[in-house]
């Protein structure tokens, strides 16, 4: 792993209140993953280093102490992964440069795993990231058992709580907007989003009442909008209470916009529009932020078929959690490292990278990483 000593160093000096061993091992579980790129623990295991001198010439179950060492790790009360994982949002974002628009897309991915036990586990990773470049730039990844979530709280707090936690930890004069699909579409949340004063574009369902000034309804889906066509709906009230308005105000921007790719008649046309409350002040606005959202899935593709990350067969939540700390960091370094803005890739890699089509920029960083072996500095964090 020649990485190592550069992500050591990285850690060492932007996460100081870790404890030594807590860095030297979380930096071993980081080049691991860019080395293997799997969750699979013994294969992570072997890719940690031996000791230069023996007591033992050949011991019987070297693999087994390196195992344990990574167990140990994963299994330790002491670091909490959604602090460590916020603790490094500032340096992630100065390798971005100056933003003052930060998109944030949150969402949940499932699957279930078999363990060697034959016990089946349902899990759920919630994933708040930054869409950059057809890909999103993970932040926080925070997975939970989908029939034991914690005590006395519910999933929509584990929301609020998640994304509270990386509003916080953004820099100074960073304006975030908050990217969400129909799972979000909920007044608990857009009131939340409003509390926190932060921007948002959140896709609502088909059928969801709206009460406008004047004191008149309107039920999104029979507003008229056709194919092609773009629909705004400032000032409105979201939902019905008890068959009374909320006292929800948001703009909906209502778009069925149709692409000209979708000309081609392989490619099925959307089949009904998209409804988006938003605090933002146009329909394009907001329909252009809202495109940005779905670049998150594709980042779980990235996590599941590259890394194996719904292969991880771990019984406990949290153990699950702090691998995937240590995931979010190398996706994040790994889309810095192949986004374009940052010029870290040789001219026309993407073309020696793909035969046909366009490559990711995730891929591109790995093929640069199997040919050159070497992890630059510029896509480490730094300071801001």
């Amino acid at each position: 792993m020649p990485w190592y000593p550069r992500i050591r160093t990285a850690i060492k000096s932007t996460l100081p209140a870790l404890a030594p061993t807590q860095a030297t091992n979380l930096a071993l579980l980081v080049s691991a993953l860019l080395a293997r790129r799997t969750c699979c623990l013994s294969a992570l295991a072997r890719a940690f280093p031996t000791p230069p001198t023996r007591r033992v010439a050949h011991p019987r179950h070297d693999l087994l102490h390196r195992l344990k060492r990574l167990w140990r790790f994963l299994d330790n009360p002491r670091l909490d992964p959604l602090i460590v994982q916020t603790a490094l949002i500032p340096h992630t974002l100065a390798s971005l440069g100056r933003v003052r628009w930060l998109g944030l897309a949150i969402d949940w991915t499932m699957w279930d795993v078999t363990l060697p036990t034959g016990a089946r586990m349902r899990y759920q990773v919630l994933r708040i990231a930054v869409p950059v470049a057809g890909r999103a730039l993970p932040l926080v990844q925070l997975a939970y058992d989908r029939d034991r979530l914690p005590a006395d709280t519910s999933q929509n707090q584990l929301e609020e709580q998640a994304l509270a936690a990386v509003i916080a930890a953004l820099p100074f004069g960073v304006r975030p907007v908050v990217l969400a699909d129909r799972g979000f579409a909920r007044a608990p949340f857009l009131t939340f989003l409003q509390t926190q004063g932060v921007d948002y574009v959140v896709r609502v369902n088909k059928g969801t009442c709206l009460t406008d000034a004047r004191d008149r309804r309107t039920t999104l889906g029979m507003e008229g909008t056709q194919p092609g066509g773009m629909r705004w709906l400032p000032g409105v009230r979201f939902g019905l209470y008890h068959d009374r308005p909320r006292d929800i105000w948001v703009n909906i921007a209502c778009c069925w916009r149709v692409a000209k790719r979708h000309a081609d008649p392989r490619r099925k046309a959307p089949k009904q529009p998209w409804y988006l409350a938003t605090s933002l002040g146009d329909a394009g606005r907001a329909v252009a932020w809202y495109w940005r959202r779905g670049w998150i899935e594709q980042s779980f593709k990235d996590s599941k078929s590259g890394f194996g990350m719904d292969t991880a067969q771990i019984r406990c939540p949290l153990r699950l959690t702090r691998l995937l700390m240590a995931l979010t960091l190398a996706l994040a370094w790994l889309t810095l490292l192949g986004l374009p803005r940052l010029m870290l890739l040789p001219d026309g890699w993407h073309v020696h990278v793909s035969q046909r089509g366009h490559a990711s920029i995730v891929s591109q960083a790995l093929a640069y990483l199997d040919e050159y072996r070497h992890l630059p500095d510029a896509c480490l964090p730094r300071f801001p």
